[in-house]
């Protein structure tokens, strides 16, 4: 009578078999994965937040696997196909990046990628005489003047309404086709925050506006109180300049009479009268 093996031999073989079926299991799994990799490909994606207009650098992508049909249509593949490229629209991080996400190749950005942040777009009118002749450019920095009726004083008043503003692009309409620029319906857009745009269309309506070129570096911002005819004989009001003196509101006229006997002028000031040599 053969004798049976005892528990211990039991679990023993238990154990071993155990093992020999762990170890198939995962050969089969690691089969089963190598096969699905092969169909798995590589796509560019975001790794931080990537705004609208922004250049994408290499830091703010990376290649990672995706299995294919969880790709994208028009996914972008290699990082030289997104690197230095323009973002078309916000992105966010772990997001795959498409060719409808970036700016087309050989194509400029609309203008509003040209817009600083914060900031607004309005177009003025820009005839020859109204913007510096033809020698404003975008990127250059002008101050805009405008001529309107005081509504305090009732008089004209020409004063700087806005100083240092950039401008984006100039539109030269012309209508003459044999014309050199400058034509009746050119206009000038400029770069302004959202309230002084309200500012300038205001002005605009209520007066003539007028130009005049910044030069180069120069952020200067000056204060004016603006100017009026009755100044063109040098009666601006000491309130109208600071540290301006009552001298300042009298014109000075110098008269030289036919009759007088010696070689003097008679020079009247306001009311005084006194006599100089000549």
């Amino acid at each position: 009578m053969a004798k049976r093996p005892g528990a211990g031999g039991i679990f023993l073989v238990a154990v071993i078999l155990g093992l020999i079926a762990a170890y198939l299991i995962w050969t089969y799994l690691q089969n089963v994965d190598k096969r699905n990799t092969k169909n798995w490909q590589p796509v560019v994606i975001a790794v931080t937040d990537i705004k609208a207009r922004a250049k994408i650098t290499r830091s703010m992508i990376r290649v990672e696997q995706y299995p294919k049909d969880l790709i994208a249509e028009n996914a972008k593949t290699k990082i030289e196909e997104v690197e230095n490229r323009t973002a078309q629209r916000a992105i966010s991080p772990k997001e795959q990046i498409r060719s409808s996400d970036l700016v087309a190749e050989g194509q400029a950005p609309t203008y509003a990628f040209k817009i600083p942040e914060g900031m607004r777009a309005i177009a003025i009118g820009a005839g020859e005489v109204m913007s510096a002749g033809s020698s404003v450019q975008a990127g250059d920095h002008v101050d805009i003047l405008a001529t309107y009726q005081d509504p305090r004083t009732r008089q004209e008043l020409t004063k700087m309404i806005l100083q240092n503003v950039e401008v984006l692009w100039v539109n030269k309409g012309e209508t003459d086709p044999n014309a050199k620029g400058g034509g009746a319906n050119s206009s000038m857009t400029v770069a302004v925050t959202p309230e002084q745009g309200e500012l300038l269309a205001a002005a605009d309506r209520a007066g003539a506006l007028r130009i005049q070129l910044r030069p180069v570096h120069d952020d200067t911002v000056v204060r004016s109180p603006g100017v009026t005819a009755r100044d063109f004989v040098g009666s601006k009001i000491p309130e109208e300049v600071p540290g301006g003196s009552a001298d300042q509101r009298t014109p000075i006229s110098i008269v030289v009479p036919s009759n007088q006997r010696r070689n003097e002028i008679t020079i009247y000031k306001g009311s005084a009268e006194s006599q100089a040599a000549p």
